[in-house]
């Protein structure tokens, strides 16, 4: 075979090349320090590595994010920490405060600013920032939460960090559960504020001192001499402390009937009176309210029973349950003189029902009242002071520029509080067999319809001055489907003061609009209608509705709507919907510029007075019921639904309930020590709060909710610190595991060069010894 040098030139130069290429792949991968340097070298190493390379990635990532996340967990379990020794300081100072005995004036003044001091303090602990971001704003990091009145400012949203391949941990604690939280393992819990006396015993001229009543007292002892009337004591005296009450005696003394109503536990409403013999005794007066209030036999759903004040305390036995209230008051006959031909006797005091007859009868000096719950700041909305007979229809509170309710209005569903969205239906008080079957209205209504409810009264006193009355007529329009049901639209009258039965403001249905995606008739070109109102059904009647309407009567301007009567009897054409629908909204956009009404965060209904600094908005809403206020019988199994709807209440005192408004909660119980209000009390200076020693209790349930939140935060940070502890153990195993799988032996590689290097050599000292063979070198 003959050789030639232009063959032996390519085989030398494949095999320079060659040899070439391992030296650079060995010097390549001693470089990169890694096996291959190309996924097609060894596709299995490749795909491990990049797997690997993945996870490393990942792990390095939680731990640069998990140690952020651990400062900032940290010094929120530190801040609460901080936030809890306080709160025990604070409840130190409130139960010294409480040995009312030991306090002068001055001292007790000097508590109460203590803890106005400490009050601050949490205030600055609650908006604590680091790294320029609030612990406790929810995500709103740069947004103080507490304002300097205590209202919160953030949100209620965790803010995670990344813990594993698809997984999340919250790092934070939102301020909105832990300064506005609830705790489902409390029970609401309701005391009166007038402290019953033992009237019998103030007749002993042994014994000058008071004495409180007891579970064992009878009934006649509460009454004492007021079995006779003032002119029967003037003409005869005081009845004797011991001829006038021997057995036989007080059996003939007229029994006491006892008026209540309120909300029960199951969120309905009620009035009922039951009746109690003189000689019955106190514990039969707590059992009745007790099965008003709806125990049985073989079931309670509350506690009653009396406290060392002498005033009844209410338990809803259901934790977690917000709705629970009730108002109590008793009347007796009374002996009078000759003379008094008007008095009421016993059947009069039965057969009443009307709270307006009671209160004019209380008032002449006709029967005798006995009053449980007082609240004499609150005013009616004629301008007079609350009496222990009024309910719920009581103007609003004014603080400066804000008019509010003292009644939240709570979901019953779900027990939470009411917002703007939320529909009159899901918090009304309605009851199967009292108002009256739903015809496919609101599913949350507890299987009953607002329709047949009693009127709403809006009773508004504007900025200007103008006083209007505006009633919504559940039942005002009931238009009949061509399949025979029948649906409900509340209507709206506006009166102004003084009244002309004969004259209304206004009278309309409730509008809102909604999009209309059919084609305009006749239109040329064709488009859709957009835009059109509707009435609104009265299930679906909303407080954004009821708040709007307040914001126009508060503001005074009904110029746009004045006058005007709106086709209520269904006929009303879409042009004339969309007309009444216009002038209500360009008057509430004109009012709003003034006044802005609103439900807040314990679904309270708000009024803004934007332009003055104190306002002369005045507020009532409450049910007209006629004179049918209470049922024609009397018993506890004899009840009606009484007012479904009550945005302001003169009823039981709140000593606890499940919610809490921290910063609120507190500054009512340095209230009452500033006040020296050491038990509730309707003649003091707050009659609405439970005092000091109420103060306590709600204190107790404030610190352990933080103590949960604490031990939130604490677990938080716990595991961010163990998930970082985990991902960088795991970064050193997956890097240890990618080193073997990936990373180069430097031995090996050095042997695999040397070698490529020396067959290298080898290679070019041949191809210089068979360049030299020529035919010259054999002649």
């Amino acid at each position: 075979m003959r050789i030639t040098n232009q063959l032996q030139n390519r085989q030398n130069l494949l095999n320079y090349q060659n040899s070439a290429v391992k030296n650079y792949d060995s010097i390549e991968k001693l470089s990169a320090k890694m096996k291959i340097t190309r996924p097609y070298e060894d596709v299995g190493i490749y795909v491990d590595a990049t797997r690997l390379d993945y996870e490393a990635t990942t792990l390095e990532q939680i731990k640069e994010a998990t140690t952020k996340a651990s400062e900032f967990a940290k010094n929120t379990d530190q801040t609460l920490k901080d936030f809890v020794d306080t709160l025990h300081s604070f409840k130190v100072k409130l139960i010294q405060a409480a040995n009312s005995g030991e306090h002068s004036t001055t001292s007790r003044v000097a508590i109460a600013n203590d803890l106005k001091a400490m009050r601050e303090q949490l205030v600055s602990i609650s908006n604590t920032a680091i790294n320029g971001q609030y612990l406790f704003s929810g995500t709103a990091v740069d947004t103080k939460p507490i304002s300097s009145d205590g209202s919160y400012n953030g949100n209620g949203n965790n803010i995670e960090v990344l813990a594993g391949s698809n997984l999340t941990v919250p790092f934070n604690i939102p301020g909105e559960g832990l300064f506005l939280g609830r705790d489902n393992d409390y029970a609401k819990q309701v005391t009166t504020n007038i402290t019953l006396i033992n009237k019998h015993e103030e007749l002993n001229p042994q014994n000058a001192n008071k004495e409180y009543m007891r579970l064992t007292d009878e009934i006649y002892k509460l009454i004492g001499t007021d079995y006779r009337t003032s002119a029967k004591i003037a003409a005869d005296g005081k009845m004797n402390y011991t001829t006038d009450f021997t057995r036989d005696e007080v059996a003939a003394l007229p029994p006491t009937v006892f008026f209540m109503q309120g909300q029960r536990p199951s969120g309905e409403s009620f009035s009922t009176k039951f009746e109690l013999s003189a000689d019955a005794k106190v514990s039969d007066l707590l059992e009745q309210m007790g099965r008003a209030m709806g125990n049985t036999d073989t079931n309670k759903v509350v506690e009653v029973s009396i406290n060392k004040d002498a005033q009844i305390q209410m338990t809803n036995l259901q934790n977690g349950n917000e709705m629970m209230s009730f108002s109590l008051f008793g009347l007796t006959a009374q002996e009078g003189t000759a003379a008094q031909n008007t008095l009421w006797n016993t059947n009069k005091i039965r057969e009443t029902t009307s709270l307006e007859e009671i209160k004019q009868a209380v008032t002449a000096g006709n029967v005798h009242l006995t009053s449980f719950i007082g609240s004499p700041n609150y005013v009616n909305p004629d301008g007079g002071a609350a009496t222990p007979t009024d309910y719920d229809k009581l103007n609003f509170a004014t603080k400066g520029a804000t008019v509010q309710n003292n009644t939240s209005q709570i979901v019953r569903k779900d027990n939470s509080f009411a917002t703007n969205s939320t529909r009159l239906s899901e918090v009304a008080g309605l009851s199967s067999g009292q108002i009256g079957a739903v015809g496919g209205g609101n599913p949350n209504a507890a299987g009953t319809s607002l329709a047949n409810a009693d009127n709403l009264i809006l009773d508004v006193t504007a900025k200007n001055g103008n006083r209007y009355k505006a009633t919504i007529d559940f039942n005002g329009t009931r238009i009949q489907g061509q399949a025979g049901a029948v649906t409900n639209y509340p209507t709206i009258t506006i009166q102004q003061h003084p009244i002309d039965p004969n004259r209304a403001v206004y009278r309309g249905n409730f509008y809102k609009t909604f999009w209309n995606e059919q084609l305009a008739p006749n239109a040329n070109p064709p488009r859709q209608i957009g835009n059109q109102a509707k009435m609104v059904e009265t299930d679906d009647l909303s407080f954004k509705e009821i708040n709007d309407m307040l914001t126009i009567l508060a503001s005074g301007d009904l110029d746009k709507m004045n006058g005007r009567g709106e086709k209520i009897d269904g006929t009303a054409t879409q042009n004339e919907l969309n007309e009444a629908y216009a002038a209500f909204e360009e008057t509430f956009l004109q009012a709003s510029v003034s006044v802005e009404s609103t439900m807040n965060h314990r679904g309270l209904v708000t009024v803004k007075d934007k332009t003055t600094s104190v306002t002369n908005i005045k507020i009532a809403m409450y049910q007209d019921h006629g004179d049918k206020d209470y049922p024609d019988a009397v018993g506890t199994e004899n009840t009606k639904s009484a007012s479904v709807l009550s945005f302001n209440k003169n009823d039981a005192v709140t000593i606890d309930r499940p919610s809490i408004d921290l910063f609120a909660d507190l500054d009512d119980m340095i209230e009452a020590v500033f006040n020296g209000d050491f038990y509730g009390n309707a003649n003091g200076a707050n009659p609405r709060t439970s005092g000091v020693q109420g103060a306590i209790e709600r204190l107790d349930h404030i610190m352990d909710h933080v103590n949960k939140i604490h031990a939130i935060a604490g677990t938080n940070s716990r595991h961010i610190t163990d998930t970082n502890e985990r991902a960088t153990t795991l970064y050193l195993n997956v890097a240890e595991v990618k080193s073997t799988v990936i990373d180069a032996d430097y031995g090996e590689l050095a042997m695999q060069f040397q070698n490529n290097l020396l067959a290298y050599q080898a290679m070019l000292q041949a191809s210089a010894k068979i360049n030299q063979i020529s035919l010259l070198n054999y002649m």
